[in-house]
């Protein structure tokens, strides 16, 4: 395998080359590609007949230029001579016969199977023809030591997606920019070789208290009475306890002082960087036998990776812990025999569910599989609390970790059927996409009601918890949203909107689904901010902004009736993320660096649209400015109120009614994946200038 970059590509069904990036686009006629006019593609066209000039129509040769690696010409050249002695052998060989052959390919260019594939290999050719089969996007880059993975599934990859269909195409290709905005490995290894002071009594406590409070808000990691009995015993006895325990502490220390500060001074590290590299030294050797603790500290010094911004730290750790997990045999009940302690037993259940959620969200945020499949897991769920029991308080709300690992399950399922690179059987993305919303719908219709998000209640809302389905649902949608983006700036300069021949009313209704999501997310976090509860270095709020916002920028180009509300909407988030980012916020930094190129591309947009000579001039979106698709809005049913959750949106009459449906009618969208450079996943870029990008 480690010579698959030398030769060219397999040939066999299924498998593209570099050069075959799908259908080329249709080639107008001389005549109205000088007049900046469609062409039916006719001989002659359908504009030269009505002007009388057949004998005119002619077409130009297609003579594209592509960029191929030399390795790539090498390969090829091998290719042929390896051909080429084959027929000669086979012309001297009488014997040789062509199931010989064809059993020889199939040798050579058998694939690995996963157990997920499952039918991968019962029927390879129906499976090929039906599955996206293309090249991961790789990006090469001198800074870096090896060439760096980009899955599609993430918001900085569709933020670069969306910068490209709204480009110049006349304009070099917008560059994806590589995340450079976390804490280096350097500044961590110093820190890990320096002394660190254990905080006083009152700030351990209160550091302790602030960490349980945000992590146990959203998961069971650690049992509060343990932890706190611990900490007593270390403030009075500084020589107590052995290292797992201390090591937890100093991670604990690390997630308060994270989440108990607001910006940093310019003079010093970021909030809890060095308790975390305190912590980390139990990672040098680890445990033969893991327990509990060593499963607990690994989760926290995941979650505050995330803080970093270093998501493949907290991915590989999240995935170390899964692991340590089915060691201990967590994933599997254990008879009561042989564990009497009630307690004990739910700490194990949801310290399992917990390393689940973990392992499937940091995945997804990846595009990467994840470490144990549900086939294999046979614990079971969370349960309440028995009445009178001794550490009841150390088990929170059940209903919520029950619905949170279910959406953790259900957003690994929706990356998988829709970004995923491998066999999907024959399941059209339009049936994926309209399964995965049946999911969320489900999911939504069976929350109690204390879960909901308008909830009136005296509990806390489930912020989080909707955040998280708000962003399940924008990551199965916002393909389509793109398309259907990229349909109305191919129609573009035309003046006529783009009919339902071009796009169907149920790909519409599907982006409209996609936008209220994000409009819901932006209205709760714009809450959060308002009653101070969106932490300045919360990892997950950052991320869900930054992803909702990109999907307004989409809308407010749709031409609808809320794209100027929609664009105020993108500016104002785009204004707390430049603030988080002032304030230290790793994640707003590397997202700050994709909005202002995606502003300037909007801005650039507008400009060309009004016949501006300099994007400078562009006022933003306004009456005329957009791209047509908003007369077609209003087909897919009555608007919703201003303040619709994402639940809501799901279950809107429109939407219902065509999730009902058998089969979606989106045949524009499978087509489109194959159009040139426009596969679901990334064309190979140029990277000439990544060093100059990079030093800045």
């Amino acid at each position: 395998m480690a010579a698959c970059n030398e030769t060219p590509p397999s040939t066999e069904v299924g498998s593209r080359s570099p050069l075959e990036d799908g259908p080329l686009p249709p080639i107008k006629s001389t005549a109205c590609h000088s007049r900046k006019v469609k062409c039916s593609g006719d001989q002659p066209c359908q504009n030269c007949r009505h002007a009388g000039k057949d004998t005119e129509c002619t077409y130009p040769r297609r003579n594209r230029q592509v960029k191929v690696r030399q390795s790539y010409i090498d390969g090829l050249l091998e290719e042929i001579r390896r051909l080429k002695s084959q027929i000669a052998q086979h012309a001297s060989n009488s014997t040789c016969t062509q199931d010989d052959i064809v059993t020889q390919s199939s040798q050579t260019n058998n694939r690995a199977t996963t157990p997920l594939s499952g039918r991968g290999s019962d029927n390879e050719e129906t499976t090929a023809s039906a599955t996206l089969e293309v090249r991961p996007w790789f990006i090469n880059a001198n800074v870096f030591r090896t060439p760096i993975l980009i899955g599609e599934v993430a918001d900085a990859a569709f933020s670069t997606r969306f910068r490209q269909v709204i480009s110049d195409p006349f304009a070099p290709q917008p560059r994806h920019m590589l995340r450079v905005n976390y804490a280096p490995d350097t500044e961590l290894m110093s820190l890990v070789k320096s002394e660190v002071a254990w905080p006083t009594p009152s700030r351990s406590r209160f550091l302790v208290e602030v960490a349980l409070k945000y992590v146990s808000r959203r998961y069971h990691v650690v049992r509060r009475s343990l932890v706190m009995e611990s900490l007593e015993q270390s403030i009075h006895n500084p020589s107590w306890g052995d290292l797992m325990l201390r090591s937890k502490l100093w991670a604990l220390f690390a997630i308060g002082e994270l989440y108990s500060t607001r910006s940093i001074p310019s003079e010093k590290d970021f909030p809890g960087m060095a308790y975390f590299a305190k912590a980390s030294r139990i990672l040098g050797v680890l445990d033969e036998r893991p327990g509990t603790d060593s499963i607990e500290i690994i989760l926290l010094l995941s979650f505050y990776s995330l803080a970093l911004n270093r998501r493949y730290s907290a991915f590989v750790m999240s995935g170390t812990a899964m692991r340590m997990a089915i060691v201990m045999g967590l994933h599997l009940n254990i008879p009561e025999s042989q564990l009497r302690d009630p307690d004990l037993r739910e700490h194990r259940k949801r310290l399992f569910w917990t390393t689940y959620i973990f392992d499937r969200i940091w995945a997804s945020k990846l595009g990467h599989p994840t470490a144990i499949q549900d086939s294999d897991i046979g614990i079971d769920l969370p349960s309440e609390p028995i009445a009178g029991q001794r550490c009841g308080d150390d088990f929170d709300d059940t209903a919520y970790h029950i619905a949170s690992l279910r959406l953790a399950a259900l957003v690994t399922k929706t990356v998988r059927s829709i970004y995923g690179q491998r066999n999907q059987g024959e399941a059209t993305l339009s049936t994926r996409v309209q399964q995965a919303l049946k999911d969320l719908r489900a999911w939504v219709e069976d929350l109690p009601s204390h879960l909901q998000v308008d909830n009136v209640g005296t509990g806390p809302k489930p912020i989080s918890l909707h955040l998280s389905f708000n962003q399940c649902a924008i990551l199965a949608t916002r393909p389509i949203l793109l398309h259907i983006l990229r349909t109305q700036v191919t129609a573009w300069p035309s003046k006529s909107p783009v009919t339902e021949t071009q796009v169907p009313a149920s790909a519409i209704t599907l982006s409209e689904a996609c936008i209220r999501c994000a409009r819901h997310s932006v209205r709760l976090l714009t809450e959060s901010w308002i009653d101070g509860s969106f932490a300045t270095f919360d990892y997950f709020y950052t991320q869900y902004l930054f992803s909702a916002l990109t999907i307004l920028a989409a809308s407010s180009l749709l031409d609808g009736a809320e794209s100027r509300s929609d664009r105020e909407a993108f500016e104002e988030a785009a204004r707390f993320l430049s603030q988080l980012r002032d304030a230290g916020n790793f994640g707003a930094q590397e997202y700050c660096h994709h909005v202002d190129v995606m502003r300037a591309e909007l801005e650039r947009f507008y400009a060309k649209r009004m016949g501006l000579p300099d994007a400078s001039q562009a006022p933003g979106p306004g009456p005329g400015v957009g791209l047509g698709v908003g007369s077609m809005s209003s087909q897919s049913g009555p608007s919703l109120p201003a303040h619709t959750t994402a639940g809501m949106a799901l279950t809107e009459p429109s939407l219902e009614e065509l999730l009902a449906q058998p089969v979606l009618d989106l045949q524009f969208l499978e087509a489109s994946f194959y159009d040139d450079l426009q596969g679901l996943y990334w064309p190979d870029f140029s990277t000439e200038n990544w060093d100059t990008w990079a030093s800045t």
